[in-house]
């Protein structure tokens, strides 16, 4: 009788694997420009380890970090254009989106997050005001 041999396919589209999906978070936390510490738990499949064994974030958990940091900015600070556009992918908004509701182009959102516009003090005013209405009403943030 002749045994076969079981071999576990690769995952296809990008899908994590089961083991992968209930690992534990890793712990990480960061200061944020106006000196407060933020903890976050950051997905295990959003860090590697290097050659010489120092974790290392990946791409993916650079955003997700940008997007804690976005979310946690008090409103007054100096925006970055990572920022803004960590503060738009937060609130699920395509800069079009985003443009009708504060009352201004998609081409000046694009330029804020590509730095080469900063938006004026009634813009961010308005950003703002949208963010936290977003945040009191419920509104689960992409991350």
């Amino acid at each position: 009788m002749a045994t076969t041999k079981t071999t576990k396919r690769p995952q296809h589209g990008g899908r994590p694997a089961r083991n992968e999906l209930r690992a534990p978070g890793i712990a990480h936390t960061m200061m944020l420009a106006d000196g407060r510490t933020v903890f976050v738990e950051v997905p295990a499949r959003m860090a590697t380890r290097g050659r010489s064994g120092e974790l290392a974030f990946t791409p993916e958990a650079v955003r997700f970090l940008d997007r804690v940091r976005a979310l946690a900015l008090e409103p007054g600070a100096t925006p970055s254009p990572a920022y803004l556009a960590a503060l738009r992918e937060s609130l699920g908004l395509t800069q079009a989106q985003l443009g009708e509701r504060i009352g201004r182009d998609k081409l000046t959102v694009s330029r804020w997050e590509c730095g080469t516009l900063r938006p004026s003090l009634e813009a961010m005013v308005k950003l703002y005001t949208l963010a936290r209405k977003m945040k009191q009403t419920g509104v689960v943030l992409a991350g």
